[in-house]
């Protein structure tokens, strides 16, 4: 299998095409093999037998808190893998000069700010071979909630957290920027992710992680749990067809101080299509051009947990709302954790008791860490709810990673159930 991805930069357009073959090498690159069909023009080490996550572009939001103005700026930089490109003739033949627009700007009543965000298929040819599949766009704030909390951790009588892993994501009740309608959270490209702790797992040459040096998203404590809202011009199989554009409006709470900042990426899925020419993308193109990640998933609670209850009990009133191209109780693997990490309980999803499609419950789930503070029912406390692509084989399943964050609410205790 072969995927391709393209980085807008100001005029240069990188090509990447990933191939099943093991090793690197380079091929001639003519204008003739600009082609989207004509076949290779790269060849790394294989990333995934599902596809992989592809950059379709890279920019900044400035952003003014009352909704007065805005500005994209591009992220003018490029990275030393991969082909570079002179696409200035295919920028100006394309009518997509400008891939990500702002548009809409204005202040709601409660002080929040809905942005309206346009992306147009970036790929220079009107060419269904170069139609993408479950694109997403990430927003990705400076941003003051560290995960684990230390601070939590401590009124929980925990030992202070000394590992090197560390994560962090906005948070408007620490005073930062927060997308107040986020579909889901991810960690693909993030900018400053401390990767060294994995290379004993990545495959040498793996080339996802030449997104992350931070030339892409750049700034000050920049999350690395970023929330995004998925785009398509299509609702089968959630394609983005090549020609068109899509909208979706971004609801975010200004920081507690100045104007929003913020960096953004857009990533696609893609596979080489199994049938070429492309005539219907929707059966032309293998199930891997879609992502393993789920296209819908949210946590709803249909009563206040009882915190004296057994974990299956409280975990039965908790719904995962989950939709997959997969089937997610053969394919996936599942976790909630708290803030503080006080404990991680993974498993696998179970049909809910309702039998409504794509509803499920996951067993692994309890309030004892949060049960540790000092008076802490009733009350609403933070979870990190997970759902990861079990590929066997693979050992870099934790980039394929889907987050929703919410607090969950509990009820007075009385000590007994």
């Amino acid at each position: 299998m072969k995927q391709v991805g393209i980085l807008i930069t100001t005029g240069t357009i990188l090509l990447l095409l990933v191939g099943c073959n093991q090793g690197t090498g380079n091929f001639p690159v003519t204008p003739d093999s600009m082609d989207p069909e004509a076949g290779i023009t790269s060849c790394v080490e294989n990333l995934s037998d599902r596809g992989k996550y592809l950059n379709w572009g890279n920019y900044q939001f400035n952003i003014a808190r009352d909704g007065t103005n805005s500005e994209v700026i591009p992220l003018r930089t490029t990275t030393s893998w991969g082909i570079h490109l002179n696409a200035l003739k295919l920028l100006e033949d394309h009518p997509c000069s400008d891939c990500v627009r702002l548009k809409n700007v204005h202040l709601l009543d409660n002080g929040d700010v809905s942005v309206d965000i346009e992306i147009t298929h970036p790929w220079p040819y009107n060419n269904k071979f170069c139609t993408g599949f479950d694109v997403c766009g990430i927003i990705m704030f400076p941003s003051s909630q560290n995960w684990p909390d230390q601070e939590l951790r401590i009124l929980m009588g925990l030992e202070p957290w000394e590992g090197s892993h560390w994560e962090r994501w906005s948070d408007n009740d620490l005073g930062d920027a927060e997308l107040m309608n986020a579909e889901n959270w991810t960690l693909l490209w993030c900018p400053d992710k401390n990767w060294i702790e994995y290379e004993a797992e990545i495959p040498q040459g793996f080339p996802i992680f030449e997104y992350f040096p931070g030339h892409y998203s750049s700034g000050e404590n920049i999350g690395t749990y970023n929330p995004f809202i998925r785009f398509y011009t299509n609702e089968n199989r959630h394609m983005f067809e090549v020609g068109k554009s899509d909208t979706r409006t971004y609801i975010i709470r200004p920081p507690s101080q100045g104007d929003i900042e913020a960096c953004y990426a857009v990533y696609a899925h893609w596979a080489v299509p199994i049938n070429t020419p492309v005539i219907d993308p929707s059966v032309d193109f293998p199930p891997e051009a879609n992502s393993p990640m789920p296209y819908e998933f949210y946590i709803t609670q249909d009563e206040l947990l009882d915190p004296d209850a057994p974990t299956v009990e409280q975990a039965n009133h908790l719904t995962w709302h989950v939709k997959m191209w997969i089937d997610p109780i053969e394919d996936t693997g599942c976790s909630v954790v708290d803030l503080a990490y006080g404990g991680a309980l993974g498993g696998n999803l179970h049909h809910h008791p309702s039998g409504e499609q794509d509803d499920y419950i996951f067993p692994g789930f309890t309030s004892q860490y949060y049960g540790k503070l000092e008076d802490p029912w009733p009350g609403e406390y933070t979870y990190i709810f997970n759902i990861r692509s079990d590929t066997p084989g693979e050992t870099h399943d934790y980039l394929c990673t889907t987050k929703f964050i919410t607090k969950i609410a509990f009820k007075e205790s009385d000590g007994s159930w």
